[in-house]
C-alpha cells in the first residue's frame, strides 16, 4: 500500500536496516524485497514504485506463452508432437529459466 512504501521510503531516508522495526508490522524480507524490486536503496522512489506496483498487480494477465513467441512455438511443436501438456509444463521450468 502506498502508506507502508511511503514509511518504508523515511526508513530509507533515516539510515535504517531493514530488520530494524519500522511501524508496518512487516517482515524484513518483505520490505527488502520491495526496494530491490523497484530500484534499491539509492533510487526507491514512492510515487513510482506504487504505479508499478498497480500495473503488476492489473488482471487479467497474458499467459508466458502468450508473451513468448519462442516458447509457444515450443509448446505447439511438442503438443504436436503428441506431448501431454502436463509433461511439457514439467520440461519447461528446469530447461528454460525465466
Amino acid at each position: 500500500m502506498l502508506v507502508d512504501r511511503e514509511e518504508i521510503s523515511h526508513g530509507l531516508a533515516e539510515g535504517l536496516r531493514y530488520n530494524e522495526p519500522l511501524r508496518l508490522g512487516r517482515g524484513s524480507s518483505v520490505m527488502s524485497r520491495d526496494v530491490a524490486r523497484h530500484g534499491g536503496r539509492g533510487d526507491y522512489r514512492v510515487a513510482a514504485t506504487d504505479v508499478a506496483a498497480g500495473a503488476a498487480r492489473e488482471r487479467p494477465k497474458l499467459f508466458a506463452v502468450e508473451r513468448s513467441p519462442r516458447l509457444r512455438a515450443v509448446v505447439c511443436a511438442q503438443l504436436r508432437d503428441d506431448w501431454s501438456p502436463a509433461s511439457i509444463a514439467g520440461r519447461a521450468r528446469p530447461t528454460s529459466p525465466g
